[in-house]
């Protein structure tokens, strides 16, 4: 098959690119400046608010598989509506929308999750084929952030007590790898295991030699240690996610479990 991805070297996007193609398939990497691909892979310039680039983009392939980029601003909306019109130009067989957090069932007045809920919702007018798949909690990438994981404590607006199911990015890459051939229209992929905050902490200690502690932090400091990484306006829009993670409740029956413990990802 000829797939499109969207963010091919970003987090999300370069496992999929990595996996479609040790699959056989022939993968477009779709960004506005494609570079470090891996072999194979065919750079493909188009930018997600111009709707013309992406139709161009969209010509001739099979399926896209679309991850919308870090944003929090009205930005997010133009992007999923130049998606919408690219797609309902062009005849794709399967689009797989990963949504990447939550799973939005209703407009909240949110543009981060705003532009999710649009493509969720309209998805099923521009293609046969649909499939909508994301992460049923966090990344365990997120804990491969400087600004989150230092050598000695774990910090997340999280409570310590909550258990979570932890996701690699590779489990849900191999997710939508799978769902090329078999489709089903929405999945949610958990981790193998439920963690605590002081559980996280105790793998990353044991596999990097070291005591790594938990540490519950507030919204105002979370946003204060991402901004020297991801400047204020991206800082405050990730600090305000975690305010909505359990905005919308989601079928249960959707979770799918990875394979990837976190002492595996965190051994690699």
């Amino acid at each position: 098959m000829i797939i499109a991805v969207h963010g091919p070297t970003g987090v999300q996007g370069a496992p999929v690119v990595s996996q479609l193609l040790a699959a056989g398939h022939e993968v477009r990497a779709v960004a506005r400046n494609p570079r470090d691909l891996p072999p194979g892979a065919h750079a493909t310039i188009a930018d997600l608010t111009d709707p013309d680039s992406l139709i161009a983009a969209y010509q001739g392939v099979d399926a896209v598989v679309l991850q919308l980029p870090l944003g929090f601003d009205n930005a997010m909306l133009t992007q999923a509506e130049s998606v919408l019109k690219a797609l309902s130009t062009n005849t794709i067989d399967h689009v797989i929308f990963n949504t990447s957090g939550p799973y939005p069932t209703r407009a909240r007045g949110i543009p981060f999750l705003d532009a999710r809920y649009q493509l969720i919702r309209d998805l099923p007018e521009v293609t046969p084929t649909f499939s909508i798949i994301g992460p049923a909690a966090l990344y365990n990438e997120v804990l491969a952030d400087p600004a989150t994981t230092t050598d000695t404590e774990v910090r997340l607006p999280l409570p310590a007590d909550m258990p979570v199911p932890w996701v690699a990015a590779a489990d849900v890459a191999s997710a939508i790898v799978e769902l090329l051939a078999a489709p089903v229209p929405a999945q949610l992929i958990a981790g193998p295991e439920e963690l605590t905050g002081p559980e996280v902490a105790a793998v990353l200690s044991s596999v990097r030699g070291r005591e790594i502690r938990w540490r519950t932090v507030d919204l105002a400091e979370y946003e204060q240690l991402m901004t020297p990484y991801l400047g204020a306006e991206l800082a405050a829009g990730m600090a305000g996610s975690f305010a909505v993670v359990d905005a919308d409740e989601v079928d249960p029956a959707l979770n799918r479990p990875g394979s990837t413990t976190l002492r595996d990802w965190a051994a690699v």
